[in-house]
């Protein structure tokens, strides 16, 4: 999403990140010398997880899930690096697309850790809610 903040910003929608992790954790393993441009939101007690119902995994879906190990060779290979569990290995989490009425658009909910919607998946969905927002 971050390759996409332009474009977003262009759109007039917003995007927010909700996280379980502890903001030192996350900044000291994913956000070092990152800049993200949208609003981050933690939830270290995982309410927001349960309301929107989402479900923990097991090890299979945590950790050896085919689309998970395929995700992070694809990472690798672009030059990331591993950084490390989480936390809790076994929450899933979702991607939410939500409209100006606060109404669910689109709504990816993880089945394993591999699992999440693409980047041109939430990008068509914004772009879908921008135009039907510019058209009344």
């Amino acid at each position: 999403m971050l390759e996409e903040k332009d474009k977003i910003k262009k759109m007039d929608v917003a995007v927010v990140l909700v996280t379980y992790d502890e903001p030192a954790l996350l900044n000291e393993k994913m956000m070092h010398a990152l800049e993200i441009p949208f609003p981050l939101l933690f939830d270290p007690t995982k309410e927001t997880y349960r309301r929107w119902g989402l479900g923990r995994t097991n090890l299979m879906g945590a950790m050896l899930s085919p689309s998970l190990n395929v995700r992070y060779v694809k990472l690798l290979l672009k030059g990331e690096r591993f950084l490390g569990f989480a936390p809790d290995m076994f929450q899933l989490g979702a991607d939410f697309v939500v409209d100006g009425r606060g109404r669910i658009a689109f709504a990816h909910a993880m089945t394993n850790n591999g699992d999440r919607a693409t980047v041109e998946q939430i990008m068509d969905e914004l772009r879908r809610l921008a135009n039907a927002a510019a058209a009344g």
